[in-house]
């Protein structure tokens, strides 16, 4: 049979009880009981993307030129820096991306390894019918170099002039003459680069040019502004580099 506690015990024993939960308070929440009222919850793609040392693999511009950023099975768009999976966007490419560019505003290429994919941007992302195709077959090989990646490609706006980059070295080519075009190799003073992108349009405060137009070169974290490739071939040495985030509408 259960006994009685007597009245100073009970009331000793609801006495402890106050005092242990005011010395460790539960944490406060909201209605939800997440995030403390007034506080922001923190938006984990702004997190991953604003965090020190963020890098991607691959960027280029959509048919209305805003940036994309490749990373993983992921895509940043500039334009109001949502993220999706690439699977979503571009059909059939088994992600992650190596090199990206686009050609005018009617379609946008897609490098992995040694296959090349290209996406018609009307009505959407469509693959062309007969792609992948092997790279040497759609823009031809350097001479006496078999290419087993590309690490970045870009054309500047108006130009067919495609450039491509592998490791310590640059070349350009005309993308007019596909599988026959002549790779011609460029000086410039970077060892590697992850992305290139070549715009007309200004960039604000973190423009290449006081005029607009620039070509931003970015390895890991860092942005490397050239106002021009001529620019760029000229260069004995990096320029100071800025932070990657100051593209990717982060606010410090």
């Amino acid at each position: 049979m259960a006994r009685v506690l007597g009245a100073p015990v009970a009331l000793g024993l609801w006495s402890l009880c106050w005092s242990l939960a005011i010395a460790t308070p539960l944490p406060p929440t909201s209605a939800h009981g997440n995030v403390a009222e007034g506080e922001t919850k923190p938006d984990p793609d702004v997190t991953e993307r604003c965090s020190d040392g963020w890098s991607f693999d691959a960027t280029t511009l959509d048919d209305n030129g805003t940036m994309l950023f490749f990373k993983g099975e992921f895509v940043w768009k500039s334009h109001k820096w949502d993220r999706e999976l690439i699977s979503e966007r571009w059909k059939n490419f088994p992600s992650p991306v190596d090199a990206a560019f686009r050609q005018g505003h009617n379609s946008v290429f897609l490098i992995k390894g040694t296959q090349v994919y290209v996406f018609l941007t009307k009505g959407g992302y469509t693959l062309v019918s007969g792609y992948p195709k092997r790279l040497e077959k759609e823009v031809g090989t350097p001479h006496g170099i078999i290419l087993d990646s590309v690490d970045a490609a870009f054309i500047c706006p108006g130009s067919s002039r495609l450039h491509i980059m592998a490791g310590r070295r640059l070349w350009w080519l005309d993308l007019k003459s596909g599988a026959q075009a002549t790779w011609t190799e460029l000086p410039w003073p970077h060892e590697k680069v992850d992305g290139a992108l070549c715009m007309e349009k200004s960039l604000g405060p973190n423009s290449c040019s006081a005029n607009g137009p620039g070509l931003y070169l970015i390895h890991g974290p860092n942005l490397y502004c050239y106002s021009d490739v001529e620019k760029l071939n000229a260069a004995k040495a990096l320029p100071q580099p800025q932070n990657v985030t100051s593209l990717l509408g982060c606010t410090h």
